[in-house]
């Protein structure tokens, strides 16, 4: 029974482009917007028929290259002519459209050609959002040496350690520990001020995550953020 449970709380999605099904933190959902422009929907809210694509920058742009974005949005609108009112289930194929009449009428669909880019910038904000609920939910320490004495006590989840932090910073601080950064989870692709800003401190190098639910959702929603960002 509980195993039923959890396939159940685990949604999976099918990628518009690989055409394997991956667990939905992994994908990001798309949708046809009013004016015929496709939307990046990172939170999987926005009304509509979605389509869902992994996050992986190869597979973002290998849609892009095969108007995967503009085959989903003409099939996203034949399918909402026929609607009436009714809810229908996103967009897991497209081959044939099922209102083979709406295919006479088509919407013009519109692609930002920076679209990769545009989904990274907005799961790069979805991540510092998500760390700034970290951080008050109470499960984020920061300065040198409470971060090193909760590594050294190994009560640690995540280490962020700014992108632009000093050479040789994040050696000095977990000298003499040992192997402890092969147990937890190592980021370090958000700049001092990104995480200064989010967090409301000064001089934000190194932070640790400590575990927790929260936690847990951070560190799903920074898969979804590397697999895009430009490295």
């Amino acid at each position: 029974m509980d195993q039923k449970r959890h396939r159940k709380k685990q949604r999976e999605r099918r990628c518009l482009v690989t055409g394997e099904t991956y667990p939905a933190h992994k994908m990001i959902r798309f949708v046809l917007g009013p004016a015929g422009n496709i939307i990046p929907d990172v939170a999987g809210k926005l009304p509509g028929r979605g389509g869902w694509i992994l996050a992986d920058r190869a597979v973002l742009q290998s849609a892009m290259k095969k108007k995967i974005f503009v085959r989903f949005g003409h099939r996203a609108f034949a399918s909402k002519r026929g609607l009436a009112g009714r809810q229908r289930a996103d967009v897991e194929t497209l081959e044939e459209p099922e209102d083979k009449a709406a295919t006479g009428q088509k919407m013009q669909v519109r692609v930002d050609d920076n679209l990769p880019d545009l989904v990274e910038q907005l799961l790069r904000q979805r991540c510092l959002n998500y760390l700034g609920l970290v951080n008050r939910a109470g499960l984020l320490v920061s300065g040198f040496e409470k971060v090193r004495i909760k590594l050294k006590a190994h009560k640690c989840r995540a280490l962020i350690t700014a992108e632009d932090a000093a050479e040789g910073g994040r050696s000095k601080l977990c000298s003499g520990l040992g192997n402890v950064l092969e147990k937890i989870r190592v980021i370090d692709m958000f700049t001092r001020k990104q995480l200064g800003q989010t967090l409301g401190l000064s001089n934000a190098v190194h932070v640790v995550l400590l575990p927790g639910g929260m936690t847990e959702s951070f560190i799903k929603e920074f898969s979804r953020y590397e697999g895009v960002a430009m490295l």
